[in-house]
C-alpha cells in the first residue's frame, strides 16, 4: 500500500465525529478503514482530524504587510521593494502553516492605486513562479479590501483614498489577475451593483465591509453577485437604521444568500453576539477568519499607515485605533486561537443579546460546526468545495489539520499536532 496512513483519529466529518483510520494517497483521503500497509503510518490517538483550516481575510504576520511591505519598528519606515515578497510570502506560508492553516488570501488595505497594483502584480509573479503545495499553508490569491468602500466606514482606513466601485480602476489595480476576492460595497448604487456584477463573472466573490449601505441596495447587490458581508458589525451600519428596509447588518441577517465573516477575537464582536448572528444565519453561512496585520507575531506596539494610528494593547490582544472611540485596526488573531475561542463558546450556556440563552453543544457537535467555519464555508464561498477541499470525505483533497485538544468546557485548548497539505506533513510539533 502507497501513502501515509492515519490511525486511531478522530475523524471530523460534516456530519459527527467518529474514531477511525485515514489513507492519505496521491493527495487524496480515504477516511474509510483500510487494510495492509501505508509507506508510512501515524498513530493519532486521542488527537482530532479536522479539515484544513483556510483564512480568507488577512493581511500579514511578521513585520510583514501585504500592502505596505516589511516594517522597520525602529526607523518606522517600510520596505517595499519587490525582491522582499518572495521571501515574506514563504514566511507567511510557513508560519500560517504551524497555525493549523492549509490554504489562505491574502489581504490589501488602502493605499494609492500604484501602491495597491505593485503588491499584487507582486503575488501573482509569486503564484505563477511557486507551487501551490510543498512549502507551508498554499497561498491561494488576493483580497482586495479598499478602495471601493464607504467613506463613513473607513475605520482604520484612510478615507481620503475611498473610490466609488469602478471597472476600470479594478483593472489597473489587477492588471496581474491575483485578485481571487473583492470588497465592493453596495453603497454606490448602479455602479456597485456594475462591479459586483462584473467580477462575479469573472469569477471574482464579491463581499461587502466598511458600508454603509441601506438593506435595499444590499438586497440589489445580491442579485448582482454579492456573496458575503466582510467582518461583520465591524464597520458595518445598521441596527435600527430608519427606511429602506434598515441597513447593511439588517440586510446580512436576513438575506440567505448572504454569508458573513467573523473575527473570533473576542474584541471585534462579542460572542454572546456571535452566538446570536450563528442561530439567525445557520451554521452554514458563517466564515472565520483573522483579519491579522503586519505586527502579529511580534512585539511592534504601533501601526501607522496613512496617518492612521493604531496601538497595539499591553496584553497583545487587539489594536485600537488612536483618535477614533470603538475602532479597532485589524486583529493580531492567530487562525488556531479563533478556532479555540468558537469552540470555547459554543461549548458552554450563554446568554445572548438578541436571544435568551443558547445551549452548550457537545464536544463533538461543537467542532462539526466550527470546523465548517474555519474549513469547509470558506471553500465552498470561494468555489474549492467542488474540487475536494473543505471535507473529509472518499477522494476529497487530503488538507487537513491535526488537533490535541485537552481542558474541558469553555476552557478547552487547542495545540496543533500536525498540518497536511496535500497528503504531506509541512509542519509537526514532533
Amino acid at each position: 500500500m502507497s501513502g501515509t496512513l492515519l490511525k486511531n483519529a478522530f475523524l471530523v466529518t460534516e456530519s459527527g465525529v467518529a474514531k477511525g483510520d485515514c489513507l492519505l494517497d496521491d493527495g487524496q483521503i480515504n477516511p474509510a478503514k483500510t487494510k495492509g500497509e501505508a509507506e508510512k503510518t501515524i498513530d493519532l490517538t486521542g488527537k482530532y482530524v479536522v479539515p484544513g483550516l483556510v483564512d480568507i481575510h488577512v493581511h500579514g504576520y511578521a513585520g510583514f504587510d501585504f500592502t505596505h511591505g516589511v516594517y522597520d519598528a525602529q526607523t518606522r519606515n517600510r520596505d517595499v521593494s519587490s525582491e522582499l515578497y518572495p521571501k515574506y510570502f514563504d514566511i507567511l506560508r510557513n508560519s500560517f502553516a504551524e497555525f493549523g492553516v492549509t490554504g489562505f488570501y491574502i489581504g490589501s488595505v488602502m493605499a494609492s492605486t500604484e501602491r495597491l497594483t505593485g503588491a499584487y502584480k507582486c503575488l501573482s509573479e509569486y503564484m505563477e513562479n511557486t507551487s501551490e503545495t510543498g512549502n507551508g499553508a498554499r497561498l491561494l490569491g488576493g483580497l482586495l479590501e479598499a478602495p471601493f468602500i464607504s467613506f463613513q466606514k473607513a475605520g482604520a482606513m484612510a478615507a481620503d483614498l475611498v473610490k466609488e466601485p469602478s471597472i476600470d480602476l479594478f483593472e489597473q489595480i489587477d492588471d496581474a489577475g491575483s485578485i481571487k476576492l473583492a470588497n465592493v460595497v453596495a453603497d454606490s448604487g448602479e455602479k456597485s451593483c456594475e462591479l459586483t456584477e462584473y467580477l462575479t463573472k469573472k469569477g471574482i466573490v464579491v463581499g461587502a465591509g466598511h458600508t454603509s449601505a441601506t438593506c435595499q441596495q444590499v438586497a440589489d447587490a445580491v442579485k448582482a453577485g454579492l456573496k458575503y458581508c466582510i467582518h461583520f458589525t465591524n464597520q458595518t451600519d445598521g441596527l435600527y437604521k430608519p427606511f429602506n428596509g434598515g441597513g447593511a447588518i439588517e440586510a446580512v441577517l436576513k438575506i440567505d444568500e448572504l454569508s458573513a465573516e467573523l473575527i473570533a477575537d473576542g474584541y471585534h464582536v462579542s460572542p454572546a453576539y456571535i452566538r446570536d448572528i450563528i442561530k439567525r444565519k445557520g451554521i452554514d453561512k458563517i466564515l472565520g477568519m483573522t483579519d491579522c496585520m503586519f505586527v502579529g507575531g511580534t512585539d511592534i506596539k504601533i501601526i501607522d499607515i496613512h496617518s492612521v494610528r493604531g496601538r497595539v494593547a499591553d496584553d497583545g490582544s487587539h489594536i485600537a485605533v488612536e483618535g477614533k472611540k470603538n475602532t479597532l485596526y485589524g486583529s493580531v488573531l492567530k487562525m488556531c486561537k479563533a478556532f479555540e475561542n468558537m469552540l470555547n463558546w459554543l461549548a458552554v450556556d450563554m446568554e445572548g443579546i438578541w436571544n435568551k440563552k443558547h445551549d452548550a453543544l457537545s464536544l463533538e457537535d461543537a467542532l462539526v460546526q466550527v470546523a465548517k467555519m474555519y474549513s469547509t464555508n470558506p471553500n465552498k464561498l470561494t468555489g474549492r468545495y467542488d474540487e475536494g477541499f473543505g471535507r473529509i470525505a472518499d477522494g476529497a483533497k487530503a488538507d487537513l489539520t491535526v488537533f490535541d485538544i485537552t481542558g474541558c468546557p469553555g476552557s478547552y485548548q487547542l495545540t496543533v499536532d500536525s498540518t497536511i497539505v496535500n497528503g504531506e506533513i509541512v509542519y509537526t510539533q514532533h
